[in-house]
């Protein structure tokens, strides 16, 4: 391009991006049909985004801007990379950011220019989806008039429904399921809409998903929407489903007895009075009949419980939640041990927090499918354990070599791991992220990271 296109160029995107039509249309007035096409064809790279002259007016949402530009007949279609609430969108569509950015009247001109309506990103997302993420009824509305597609999945295989279960768009699920959105259509993971809006703690979805006749299934975990709300301490939604769905007495004592252990070890969720009152329900309901007594592994009686103290309360909701979750989950069991065990570093209880951090990291070893991507987080967390050594060396305590030992061969393992991921993948593992993970320049930093944790 040579220099005189190149400031016009910049001159074109300045202009689409803050919505100078006037402006806007007095440069592409002036130049010859080829260069026109070249330059609204041509793509301007700026912080973090790539983008055309009408995919930056489509995604501000410069109404002016796009029915000037329009009148010059761009590519539609033409994708890009732009930025959304922090999540980086690669191969959107102008259709597909002036809907997620909720801009209607944006999204009604692109549509009667003959935008493709089901046009998909990179991640096979939709504007449909984009604009039920951002609970945009309105929208949703005016694309499934225009032949959107509601049943078109992510690649995730998540659809417009779980996207607006999981951010609580009551009227939008409503809508969705009167269109004959299917509840029970499952993730990759196995979850359906019922699991995001229970663990998301949005009652009022469940209540709608259940009316529409939603299943209540298992995820691949084995996690029922009860258990990934008590997991994640939604205690309205868990109270629903007590009251008002036919339940075991197993069911119901897990749930209790879940959402009391996760409120004494979720960081954010904290609470130990409510900790303490669910445990205390789930042990009531294994002594509800006499003659069915449910015995547990950890404290046994009403009366043992009322006794614990609240560090020996915490340590019971780890095991209960261990128990309830399976150690084979890879994603929530071993935060919160994590977290207790952080809690024991900053009362120099070094000891208890080295139990914990390596009980979380053989937790996290034992599941071959929870293979860490980024061996930067993996160094950290191996850095954090040095730091745990060095303080037990400065209080006396004694240190086993084989602890060190251990951590240096885990981190042999998850090397061993994600090269074989890259060489043979699996059905479900993310490729772009290992291939990333593994890209040159990058695996020599985590590892030169690693080195100098445990040097």
């Amino acid at each position: 391009m040579s220099p005189e296109l190149e400031v016009l160029k910049n001159k074109i995107f300045h202009a689409s991006k803050v919505g100078m039509s006037v402006a806007l249309y007095d440069h592409l007035t002036d130049i010859p049909d080829p260069d026109c096409s070249k330059l609204l064809g041509s793509y301007t790279e700026e912080e973090g985004q790539k983008c055309t002259p009408l995919l930056i007016a489509s995604r501000n949402g410069h109404e002016k801007a796009v029915r000037t530009l329009l009148k010059f007949q761009p590519d539609l279609e033409m994708e890009g990379t732009v930025k959304f609430d922090g999540y980086v969108i690669e191969g959107a569509s102008p259709l597909w950011c002036a809907a997620g950015a909720g801009h209607l009247s944006v999204v009604k001109m692109l549509v009667r220019a003959g935008a493709d309506v089901n046009h998909p990103t990179k991640s096979n997302s939709t504007p449909l989806r984009a604009a039920c993420f951002d609970g945009r009824l309105d929208i949703v509305k005016y694309l499934t008039n225009h032949n959107a597609n509601i049943h078109i999945t992510n690649k995730y295989n998540n659809t417009c429904l779980m996207i607006a279960a999981y951010k609580g768009h009551t009227h939008i699920v409503q809508f969705l399921l009167d269109l004959g959105a299917n509840p029970d259509e499952r993730a990759n993971c196995g979850a359906t809409a019922l699991h995001f809006a229970a663990e998301c703690g949005h009652v009022e979805i469940v209540k709608e998903l259940l009316k529409a006749g939603a299943k209540i299934c298992k995820n691949e975990y084995g996690i029922t929407p009860l258990i990934a709300a008590a997991e994640r301490t939604r205690a309205e939604v868990v109270e629903y489903f007590i009251n008002n769905q036919e339940l075991t007495k197993e069911e119901k004592i897990d749930a209790y007895e879940l959402l009391g252990a996760s409120f004494a070890s979720d960081k954010d969720n904290y609470d130990i009075g409510l900790a303490s009152m669910y445990l205390m329900l789930g042990m009531q309901e294994r002594y509800r009949d006499p003659n069915k007594i449910k015995c547990k592994e950890e404290c046994k009686t009403v009366e043992e419980l009322k006794n614990l103290t609240t560090a020996e309360l915490h340590m019971e909701s780890l095991v209960i939640r261990e128990r309830i979750l399976g150690s084979h989950n890879p994603e929530v069991v071993p935060h919160p041990v994590i977290f207790r065990g952080a809690v024991f570093a900053d009362n120099a209880r070094f000891d208890k927090c080295l139990n914990l951090w390596l009980h979380a990291l053989r937790l996290k070893q034992s599941n071959k499918v929870s293979v860490v991507k980024d061996l930067l987080r993996f160094a950290q967390a191996s850095f954090l354990l040095i730091f745990v050594f060095s303080q037990m060396l400065h209080v006396g305590l004694n240190l086993d070599f084989n602890v060190v030992e251990e951590i240096l061969e885990s981190t042999r393992l998850e090397l061993e791991r994600n090269c074989q991921k890259h060489l043979f993948p699996g059905p479900k593992d993310d490729i772009e992220a290992v291939k990333q993970y593994l890209m040159p320049g990058k695996l020599e930093t985590n590892l030169l990271i690693l080195k100098c944790s445990m040097s």
